[in-house]
């Protein structure tokens, strides 16, 4: 029998392994350095701010103050149940904040109002509930708001007013509209946002945006390597005045996202910022700074990261 040389062996094992290791890292040579989501609405619940929790006896006067500066005051017996009897038990006041342009693209607020853009100078979501959980009946002129105005709204000062917003799904995308509250009392002075007859819910200090003597105009977006826009949501942080769009409605081709006709200033700057969760559930995202000249098709590329990479590009474009 031929004899097997051991030190020929052995180089063929050892050779054998390392071929068997570089062909095994060829296979896994990209590493994703990215978060993964089962999909865009669980990432934008996630990125959303936990709500402050403050407990207030019902029977007295309280006041509340956000971590931002918001103050909720409540008059002694602003609560009812179904039944129309006074609430006396304890109750839970849920408050998020929105001061910021930060603030609000996190929160998945964005600032329109029948698709019209809107100027703002901040916003909130204000809930009760009962000590079992539920929503309760709250009287609207028994709550008051100050709202410390914290974006840049040079110009508009004399004209902001309330507007009270509501959450829905449009183009299978949690939104936020706004719609203007005539049968409310609403000032700002020295920075403050004063609200008298607050409901509980979305509560908005805005104007809308004065399109006189501009051109109004429209664009699309489009957004690199995607084709299904139902998991992908394009931010608009304008840059001359204070407001963020969320652009969600897919063209005629179905192939970008589109701002509504006549919607937007031509000559507006802006960033535009795209979150995306592709088919493998990975986040990617990116921007791009643009000023609309008119009927303007962008495109932006996108790149893997993670949501903490995500939240300081939107820390960075939107203050």
């Amino acid at each position: 029998m031929k004899k097997i040389n051991i030190t020929s062996l052995i180089t063929f094992i050892v050779l054998s392994l390392l071929l068997f290791n570089c062909e095994n890292n060829d296979d896994n040579s990209e590493v994703i350095n990215a978060d993964t989501y089962s999909s865009m609405d669980v990432l934008i619940q996630a990125l959303k701010p936990s709500a402050q929790t403050f407990t207030i006896d019902p029977t007295t006067d309280e006041t509340v103050t956000g971590a931002d500066g918001t103050i909720i005051s409540i008059n002694a017996n602003a609560f009812t149940d179904d039944n129309n009897n006074l609430i006396g038990t304890p109750v839970t006041v849920k408050l998020r904040e929105h001061l910021t342009l930060e603030d609000m693209i996190l929160a998945n607020v964005q600032t329109s109002s029948n698709n019209q853009i809107l100027v703002t100078g901040g916003s909130f979501s204000l809930t009760f509930e009962d000590e079992n959980g539920s929503s309760i009946n709250v009287n609207p002129w028994a709550i008051q708001a100050q709202i410390p105005v914290q974006t840049d709204i040079t110009g508009y000062e004399n004209q902001m007013q309330y507007y009270k917003g509501e959450s829905s799904i449009v183009d299978n995308r949690e939104m936020v509209d706004w719609e203007l509250v005539t049968n409310s009392q609403a000032d700002l002075g020295n920075g403050i946002f004063f609200i008298s007859g607050l409901d509980q819910g979305f509560a908005n200090c805005d104007v809308l945006y004065d399109m006189a003597g501009d051109t109004p105009t429209q664009f699309e977006v489009s957004v690199s390597d995607v084709t299904d826009y139902s998991e992908t949501t394009v931010w608009m942080v304008i840059e001359d005045f204070p407001s963020v769009i969320m652009i969600s409605s897919l063209n005629d081709t179905r192939t970008a996202l589109s701002t509504y006709e006549n919607s937007i200033p031509t000559g507006l700057n802006a960033t535009l910022i795209a979150i995306s969760v592709d088919e493998d559930n990975y986040l990617k995202f990116g921007s791009l700074p643009v000023t609309v000249l008119g009927d303007d098709v962008f495109n932006i590329d996108l790149d893997y990261g993670t949501t903490q990479e995500l939240t300081t590009l939107i820390q960075n474009i939107a203050n």
